[in-house]
């Protein structure tokens, strides 16, 4: 084992940083656009709602936040199979509604839950596969 593997998964550390900022990123961005969102209810799609858009921190900072998000997905892209990374994106399903309930005070009822612990299921599944080659 290398000194930059995690010595109980063999997955390298850095894997972990870039896929935890990824997740926390997109996290992140959702979270900023609904908080844009909330300042333009009051308005109809159309040249107004997109004039205050542009005063939101909210709108800017999903903006920034998505810039962000690509970076670290062109990182990502880099050593990791499409068909292996795309999967792991479906962690924001389990962090935006986890987060916007805690931060936000949005409900996440039983089934919601459900689908969260599916999520959850379904990408340690698809994870459970993966060998060295993968990190090559």
């Amino acid at each position: 084992m290398s000194a930059t593997e995690m010595p109980s998964t063999g997955v390298p550390w850095r894997m972990i940083v870039i896929w935890t900022l990824f997740i926390a990123l997109d996290t992140g961005t959702q979270l900023a656009f609904k908080w844009g969102a909330d300042g333009l209810a009051d308005l109809d799609f159309g040249l107004a709602m997109i004039s205050r858009a542009l005063t939101l921190p909210g709108v800017w900072l999903a903006t920034l936040g998505y810039g962000g998000t690509f970076v670290v997905w062109m990182i990502i892209l880099r050593t990791t199979p499409l068909s292996r990374a795309f999967p792991m994106t479906g962690l924001a399903y389990v962090t935006v509604p986890l987060l916007a309930w805690a931060v936000l005070g949005e409900r996440i009822n039983l089934v919601q839950a459900g689908g969260i612990a599916t999520i959850i299921a379904g990408v340690l599944l698809l994870g459970s596969g993966e060998t060295d080659e993968d990190h090559a």
